[in-house]
C-alpha cells in the first residue's frame, strides 16, 4: 500500500474553523427588526464563477527572506483578528464573523504554505531549513489562534444576536458547526489556565513534527555492497549506482533504491543490512521526538476530557471512537490470518529448499524476496521484464486520457513553468464537459524523481488554496512528489505495477483537490474525514488493471508501438490480489501499533510497542536493532490515530 502524506496545517495544528474566503456582502450591522433577515453572505454557483489564477509561486527566496515573510504573515493576519474581536457584538454578522475568520486564516495559510513546502522539495538544504522553520512557526500560530477565547466569544456574539435569525445556506451552517466544534477541542470549554497548558502542549507537537518530518527528508542512510552480493539485481539498477571510493556500489534507503533490493536480491544477509538501515534512519534523533509527541497528545486529550488522544481524534471521523476502530482492526486481522499462514508456509519451503537448511526460519526482511518468487511461479511473472512494458511517459500520458476521459477535463502542459527543479512540470487542469468551456479549474506540479533532500515517499501536497473570492473562484494549485526511478543512458524511465499503482492512486488525490466547487477551503477538496480522504485515490487504482487502461499506458518493447500482449495484462490483473492477506497484514500492524501508543497513556514505549507488535501479528521475528517508529512518517505528519483510515477507506473504495 502506497505511503500517502496530505500536508494540511489543519491536521497539523488542529485549527479552530478553517481557512477559506468566501464571497460576501458587504459587512452590515444587525438586521433592524421589522425587516425581514437577510443572509449577510451570498454564494454565487460555481458555474457562473471566474477562474482566479493562482498568483505565480517564487522559488528563489534566500534563507531570511523565508523567515521574514512567514512573520510578515503572522503579524497581518494577527492584525485583521484584532479588528473582528474589536466589533460589538450586536453587529456581527455571519460575514462579519464566520466568513471574515476563514477569509483571515484562509488568508494566512496561503502565504505559509508556500513557504513551508518548500522544505519537502527545495534543492538549497538552508532553504529546507528555514521554510522548517516557518512550518513550525506557524504551527504554533495555528494552536494559538484555535485557542484565542476572544476569537471564540465573538463567534458566540454572532449566535448570540444575528445567529438567531439570519438565514444560512447548508454550506454557511457547516462552517458555523465546524468552527464552533474545533473551538470546543481546542479547549475553550476550559479554565484559562487549563487552556494556556493545552496552546503550550500542541505549540511543543507542532515543533516536534517539523523536526521529525525534517530529519527524515534529510537523512542520507545507505549501505555498501559488491557486485556479487548484489546478485539478483538487474544492470540496471547496478548502472545507476554509486560507487564508494573501494569500488563497492552505495545503496541508499530512498525507495527506488530499498524495495528492488528486497524484492530481488539473493544474498540474505544483504536484504537484512539494507531493512535494518531502513528502519533504522534517524534512531536518534526521531525515537525521542515520537516519544515526546504520544506522551503530549495524550496529555492534551486528557485535559479535554478524553480518555486517550484516539478517542479525540476519531471524534471527528467515521469511525467515531477508537473501540470501533480496534474491533474493526481486529477483525479484519482474525479475517487475514488463514491466507496469510498459507502464504507464509510457501514462502517458509521456498527459503528452506534454497537454502539447504531444514532449520531456516522466515524473516522480516525475507517476505518480499519470496512473495516475488511465488508470484513468478504461479503467474510467470518476471517484475523486471514487465516492467519494460511501462515506460513513464507512456504511463502518465495514458493516465491523464483515463483521468481525462472519466472526469471530463483534459491537462494541459504550461509551457517553460518557473519550478523549483530540473524535470518539474506544472499543468493546467481545464473543464471539457458540454457547457463547461474549458474553464481552468486548477494547476498541479509533477515531481517524479528522487534527488537530496527531497521528501522521500510518495505524497499529493496541496500549494495553492481553493476558495471563492470577490473576483471568482481562486483555482486550487498542488504537487505530485513521487520518487521513481530515475532515466538513465538517454533512456526514459521505466515503472513497476506497483509504481504505476502508486502513479493512479497519487493522481487520484491531486483530482480530488483539483476539482472541487466548496466556496470554504476547510469543506472543499481533500478536507474530509481523514478515514474517507483514501478512497476517492484508492478507487481509482483499480482502473491500472483494466485491459482497456493497460492498452494505454504500456509500450511492447519486443514491439515499439503496440500495447502489451491481452495474455500479460489478463494474467497481471489475475496477478493483482493473491498476495493481498501478507500486504494487509501489514497494514493491520500499522494501524494496531498507531492506535496502541495513542492509547496506552503518556508513558508508551514506542520501539517496544513496534517490536512486540510486529512479532504478534506478522509472526516474523524481531531484530532488536531496527528501530521502525523513528520513521514512521505518518505518526507526526497528520496521521496520528488515524492510519488505521487507509483500510477503513478501502472497505468504500
Amino acid at each position: 500500500m502506497n505511503r500517502i502524506q496530505l500536508i494540511t496545517f489543519a491536521a497539523l495544528a488542529l485549527t479552530a474553523g478553517g481557512c477559506a474566503h468566501s464571497k460576501s456582502a458587504p459587512h452590515s450591522a444587525a438586521t433592524p427588526a421589522s425587516s425581514k433577515p437577510v443572509a449577510s453572505v451570498v454564494h454565487v454557483p460555481f458555474s457562473q464563477l471566474a477562474a482566479v489564477d493562482v498568483p505565480e509561486l517564487r522559488w528563489k527566496y534566500t534563507p531570511e527572506e523565508i523567515a521574514t515573510e512567514c512573520a510578515q504573515a503572522e503579524t497581518t493576519a494577527t492584525g485583521e483578528l484584532a479588528k473582528l474581536v474589536a466589533q460589538p457584538d450586536a453587529q456581527r454578522t455571519f460575514a462579519s464573523s464566520f466568513d471574515a475568520f476563514e477569509q483571515i486564516m484562509t488568508d494566512y495559510t496561503d502565504r505559509v504554505t508556500r513557504l513551508s513546502f518548500l522544505k519537502e522539495v527545495h534543492p538549497d538544504a538552508k532553504v529546507r531549513a528555514a521554510a522548517a522553520n516557518c512550518e513550525e512557526r506557524s504551527g504554533k500560530f495555528f494552536v494559538e489562534v484555535g485557542a484565542r477565547k476572544d476569537l471564540y466569544l465573538a463567534m458566540k456574539g454572532y449566535q448570540a444576536n444575528q445567529g438567531k435569525t439570519e438565514p444560512l445556506a447548508p454550506i454557511d451552517r457547516r462552517l458555523l458547526e465546524i468552527t464552533m466544534r474545533d473551538f470546543r477541542r481546542n479547549g475553550l470549554a476550559l479554565s484559562d489556565a487549563d487552556r494556556a497548558k493545552l496552546v503550550e502542549i500542541r505549540s511543543q507537537i507542532a515543533k516536534l513534527q517539523t523536526e521529525y518530518s525534517a530529519n527524515l527528508d534529510n537523512d542520507t542512510s545507505s549501505i555498501e555492497a559488491t557486485a556479487a552480493e548484489l546478485a539478483g539485481l538487474p544492470a540496471s539498477y547496478l548502472a545507476r549506482l554509486k560507487k564508494a571510493p573501494d569500488g563497492k556500489y552505495i545503496v541508499t534507503t530512498k525507495y527506488p533504491d530499498y524495495y528492488p533490493l528486497m524484492e530481488n536480491a539473493r544474498a540474505e544477509e544483504l536484504r537484512k543490512r539494507e531493512y535494518l538501515a531502513f528502519n533504522s534512519r534517524q534512531t536518534e534523533k526521531n525515537l525521542p521526538l515520537l516519544t515526546q509527541a504520544v506522551a503530549l497528545r495524550a496529555d492534551a486529550a486528557k485535559l479535554l476530557g478524553y480518555a486517550n488522544h484516539a478517542d479525540f481524534v476519531t471524534e471527528t471521523r467515521m469511525a467515531k471512537n477508537s473501540a470501533e476502530v480496534i474491533s474493526f482492526l481486529k477483525k479484519l486481522g482474525t479475517e487475514l490470518e488463514p491466507g496469510a499462514a498459507a502464504l507464509d508456509k510457501r514462502m517458509l519451503a521456498l527459503k528452506r529448499k534454497e537454502t539447504h537448511d531444514r532449520h531456516a526460519i522466515l524473516q522480516v526482511w525475507d517476505w518480499r524476496y519470496y512473495m516475488r518468487e511465488i508470484r513468478e511461479q504461479d503467474f510467470k511473472l518476471d517484475d523486471e521484464a514487465i516492467r519494460a512494458y511501462f515506460p513513464a511517459p507512456k504511463v502518465l500520458a495514458g493516465m491523464f486520457q483515463v483521468y481525462s476521459t472519466i472526469l471530463g477535463v483534459s491537462f494541459d502542459p504550461v509551457a517553460n513553468p518557473n519550478v523549483w527543479a530540473d524535470g518539474v512540470r506544472l499543468y493546467e487542469v481545464h473543464d471539457r464537459t458540454p457547457g463547461g468551456g474549458g474553464k481552468l479549474l486548477a494547476k498541479f506540479y509533477v515531481d517524479l524523481f528522487p534527488r537530496p533532500g527531497k521528501y522521500g515517499h510518495a505524497a499529493s501536497m496541496p500549494i495553492g488554496i481553493s476558495r471563492e473570492v470577490k473576483s471568482g473562484y481562486q483555482i486550487p494549485l498542488s504537487a505530485l512528489v513521487v520518487n521513481f526511478n530515475p532515466p538513465a543512458s538517454g533512456k526514459p524511465a521505466h515503472l513497476s505495477v506497483d509504481e504505476v499503482e502508486t502513479l493512479f492512486h497519487e493522481f487520484g488525490h491531486i483530482m480530488h483537490m483539483s476539482l472541487t466547487t466548496v466556496p470554504y477551503n476547510s469543506l472543499a477538496g481533500a478536507n474530509v474525514d481523514v478515514d474517507f480522504v483514501e478512497a476517492p485515490s484508492q478507487m481509482m487504482e483499480n482502473f491500472v488493471y483494466q485491459p482497456e487502461v493497460l492498452r494505454l499506458i504500456t509500450d511492447d518493447p519486443a514491439h515499439p508501438g503496440q500495447p502489451m500482449p491481452a495474455s500479460l495484462m489478463a494474467t497481471i490483473a489475475k496477478a493483482r490480489t493473491w498476495n493481498a492477506p501478507v500486504r494487509y497484514r501489514r497494514q493491520d500492524f500499522l494501524a494496531r501499533f498507531d492506535m496502541f501508543i495513542h492509547t496506552e497513556g503518556d508513558h508508551v514505549d514506542v520501539d517496544a510497542a513496534d517490536h512486540r507488535l510486529r512479532q504478534e501479528i506478522t509472526g516474523y521475528p524481531v531484530d532488536p536493532s531496527e528501530h521502525f517508529a523513528a520513521s514512521f512518517g505518518h505518526m507526526m505528519g497528520g496521521y496520528d490515530a488515524g492510519y488505521y483510515g487507509y483500510l477503513w477507506s478501502k472497505v468504500f473504495a
